[in-house]
């Protein structure tokens, strides 16, 4: 009898922590630097000039090290997603050979997790070999470019390749696309946010997930690229976007950056609805006139129960337009 014989969705579950874990901490690498790069190159010494393109390269040199442990995490995430999708067909095929001891010689049992399974180099073939679906040969180029180079990292702890953050983006695009067809990624990124180490904990405070997604999209978005930023968001970046109040509420939004119009998520469906890329549902909006706050003039607002009346644009509601006369935008809408 073979004992703890693994299914797909454990190791599948396994490989999106994985995944989100080198998601987060790229994250972490590009928003820090929102945050602070340029205070740091302004706070050089005087006779220099500022230059924050050049103080990003010497940063991102500087994290290398960080950036290779994504590269390894990625490797490892990619390793486990293959599996588990051989172990839908059969968990056996993930053997390499069988001629181990028995864990209870006694009772004639075996441990699954005691047996040498398929090397990562073998992957790629026995899933094209026994998968419905084969993976493309760009993923394949990628995925043995990244299992050598994690090689070199994990082995000779020496690896001489400039790793950029957005190339990782692509990588990381082009994994999910592969290894977990038929997901929503913005709910998986919240799902496994929610399953950190505080998982459980209560504080008071209106931090949450969504929070933590709303700050990573507001400083990612500006570095994305073109199809980077349509991958994430699901629409090209020049659609008009608008706020989603609910999850801006959800999120606690309103007393700090970001703010909501800081981070539209929601995009037209019909001539008086959108729907938010983040919580994937649909809100009502109604045409009201140009809104009354300076550089907003926007003439949509909701007429979501709770939220009615609220501009679609910068999130103010009528009662506060008395009050606006000059007031502008947030920053950065």
């Amino acid at each position: 009898m073979i004992k703890n014989i693994p299914t797909a969705d454990e190791l599948l579950l396994v490989s999106l922590r994985l995944y989100f874990k080198a998601w987060g901490d790229l994250a972490g690498i590009i928003t820090e630097w929102a945050e602070y790069g340029q205070w740091a190159s302004e706070a050089q010494e005087e006779d220099e000039a500022v230059d924050v393109q050049a103080g990003w390269q010497k940063y991102i040199a500087a994290a290398q090290s960080d950036l290779q442990s994504i590269f390894a995490l990625i490797q490892q995430s990619q390793e486990i997603g293959l599996k588990a999708r051989i172990c839908d067909i059969s968990p056996y095929l993930l053997l390499k050979r069988t001629d181990i001891k028995p864990s209870d010689g006694e009772n004639g049992v075996w441990d699954f997790t005691d047996f040498p399974t398929l090397d990562a180099s073998e992957l790629v073939r026995v899933h094209n070999m026994f998968c419905s679906t084969t993976l493309s040969k760009d993923f394949q180029t990628k995925y043995e470019e990244i299992r050598r180079g994690r090689n070199k990292i994990s082995h000779l702890g020496i690896y001489r390749q400039n790793i950029e953050p957005l190339a990782i983006i692509d990588i990381l695009q082009l994994n999910y696309s592969e290894l977990y067809p038929g997901r929503r990624w913005m709910e998986d990124r919240l799902h496994f946010a929610a399953l950190g180490k505080w998982a459980g904990f209560s504080f008071d405070s209106d931090f949450n997930e969504r929070t933590g997604l709303y700050t990573e999209l507001w400083h990612l978005i500006p570095q994305l690229t073109e199809s980077q930023f349509k991958w994430l968001m699901g629409h090209d970046r020049h659609e008009e976007r608008f706020i989603c109040h609910e999850c801006g509420h959800d999120a606690g939004l309103g007393d700090t950056d970001p703010y909501a119009s800081d981070v539209p998520t929601a995009y037209a469906v019909a001539d008086d609805r959108v729907r938010c890329v983040i919580c994937d549902k649909e809100y009502p909006m109604q045409r009201a006139g140009p809104c009354p706050v300076k550089d907003c003039k926007c003439e949509w607002q909701s007429a979501l129960e709770g939220f009615k009346g609220l501009c679609m644009k910068c999130g103010w509601a009528p009662e506060e337009w008395q009050e606006s006369g000059d007031r502008k935008m947030p920053p950065g809408f």
